[in-house]
């Protein structure tokens, strides 16, 4: 079940990111889908702890609005 999602474009590039967690029977998954030519995908970590793993995405997304990214508002 996915329980948080942050998403990320570039201003000049054709680039789009997005952070995500899941929780798993093994823990909380945190991975990042890049869309550009191709997709990537990518588990940037297994944590224990929902805390560690909301942790890891916000460090991520610190990198990535370091990059010039911006952060898309999601529309429900």
């Amino acid at each position: 079940m996915m329980l948080m999602q942050e998403e990320f474009e570039h201003p000049t590039q054709v680039s789009r990111a997005r952070l995500r967690i899941f929780q798993l029977p093994e823990g909380f998954l945190v991975t990042e889908e890049r869309q550009g030519v191709t997709t990537v995908f990518s588990t940037l970590g297994l944590f224990d702890g929902r805390a560690a793993a909301e942790a890891c995405l916000c460090g991520r997304a610190e990198q990535l609005q370091a990059q010039r990214y911006r952060r898309v508002q999601l529309v429900a």
